[in-house]
């Protein structure tokens, strides 16, 4: 750990004194340690920092339970210390806002929406983390449009009606929009080219009218596919939904509501371990020992694997169905990709589509990853290698929406279970 020597102030919500005097300050990628000189130390996770501001001679910390830690007189070493510890903090923001497993194109410093920030952009997503304010993520497939405006000098990224101006990013202006405009350029290409060759018999304005309603990382109505071609819905099933899949899903089919199903896709790439969305891992074997187990967190990777898989294969892609159910605002939602799976039930207010939507837009910002979604409140806050969920829980309110909207889960270990499974849930609604 570094250390630092210097003095601080602990204050609450409400600016009260709490603690005062020498102190040394360590820290790590994780966990930072106020030592003071007449009382006993403070550690928290990096993670609980919400908001830092800095100054010239002194840097306050404020923590998700607003209370504050400022830290001032650390002489000549204040410098090194603000910087490296804003640095750690940032690092592990990401890894809270489950980020680090994406490919990043590129670190920028500027003002988004007035605030002075950390501009990251990786290959699918786009990271913000603000000083003053608390750091945020937006998906780049999500973006409606991305425009600079020469007299502002400003970049203007529309996501629905949210609007995100980067400006003041000084000579690294130009280089901004390039990764920006490419990351996206790479999403969209990359859509239009392993839709067209998961379905080669959709004409290009027809690949072009699925990537438009499609987007990758957005659900939409098998009924809208057969629109585009009549023949879509059909092919799609039969490509991704294997035999071992089959009976769930016919079972799910007969319990929704006619005509309501949606699916969506997202890119896949191997992460570190060489594992893959779906395949199998140990998350869900403490459960059933019989049961396939879904993947944990290798589930995650999100981005374009192109030319990995020869010219003539289609990037690796991740399917996934709703299901609304009939009279309970109930979905389930059945991921048809890899050998490891469990079918997830949530709450769905009117109008459904539109709760599916923010479902969608949640299980994608958080890397379809199934340990954030399922896992209690109490794992989260008490293990150790959970805990940064729990604090990407308070950091997301995408991912707090969908933790508050997960009704249970049953696991693909026999039909026959499952299907008990199924009745628990639902009848649990």
């Amino acid at each position: 750990m570094a250390a630092f020597s210097g003095k601080f102030q602990y204050r609450d919500a409400g600016d009260r004194l709490l603690d005062q005097g020498a102190c040394e300050v360590s820290f790590n990628t994780e966990t930072c340690v106020i030592a003071p000189a007449a009382s006993a130390p403070m550690a928290f996770d990096l993670g609980d920092i919400d908001v830092a501001v800095a100054a010239d001679y002194d840097l306050t910390l404020r923590l998700y339970n607003e209370k504050r830690i400022v830290l001032r007189q650390f002489g000549p070493t204040f410098g090194r210390m603000r910087d490296e510890l804003i640095a750690a903090w940032r690092m592990r923001t990401v890894r809270c806002l489950l980020l680090e497993d994406l490919a990043e194109l590129g670190r920028f410093n500027g003002a988004v929406n007035g605030a002075a920030s950390e501009i990251r952009v990786y290959g699918s997503n786009l990271a913000v983390l603000p000083l003053a304010g608390k750091p945020f993520q937006r998906r780049l497939a999500e973006a409606d449009s991305i425009r600079f405006d020469e007299s502002a000098y400003a970049y203007t990224i529309s996501f629905g009606a949210e609007k995100l101006s980067v400006a003041k990013l000084g000579p690294k202006t130009g280089e901004f929009g390039e990764k920006l405009r490419a990351a996206f350029g790479a999403l969209q290409r990359h859509s239009a080219e392993a839709l067209h060759l998961t379905f080669p018999f959709l004409s290009p304005d027809e690949v072009r009218a699925l990537v438009e309603a499609a987007p990758e990382g957005r659900s939409l109505k098998l009924s809208t596919m057969r629109e585009i071609h009549p023949d879509l819905p059909d092919a799609l099933l039969s490509r991704v939904v294997d035999d071992g899949l089959r009976p769930y899903f016919e079972s799910l089919r007969k319990r929704s509501v006619p005509d309501a199903l949606m699916t969506g896709f997202k890119f896949v790439r191997c992460d570190e371990g060489g594992s893959r969305p779906g395949a199998p891992a140990a998350e869900e074997a403490s459960e059933a020992e019989a049961a396939t187990s879904e993947g944990g967190d290798s589930e995650a990777g999100t981005e374009a694997a192109a030319g990995e898989a020869g010219p003539n294969a289609a990037p690796p892609l991740f399917f996934w169905f709703f299901f609304p159910l009939p009279g309970r605002n109930v979905v389930a939602w059945e991921a048809a990709t890899g050998s490891g799976r469990a079918t997830y039930f949530f709450r769905a207010a009117e109008p459904v589509a539109e709760s599916i939507g923010r479902l969608t837009r949640g299980l994608s910002l958080v890397n379809f990853r199934r340990e954030p979604v399922y896992l209690p409140d109490a794992s989260l806050d008490r293990e150790a290698k959970y805990h940064r969920y729990a604090i990407g829980r308070r950091k997301l309110a995408e991912l707090a929406e969908l933790r508050a909207a997960f009704l249970g889960r049953a696991i693909h270990s026999s039909v026959d279970a499952w299907q008990h499974q199924v009745d628990e849930v639902i009848a649990r609604a």
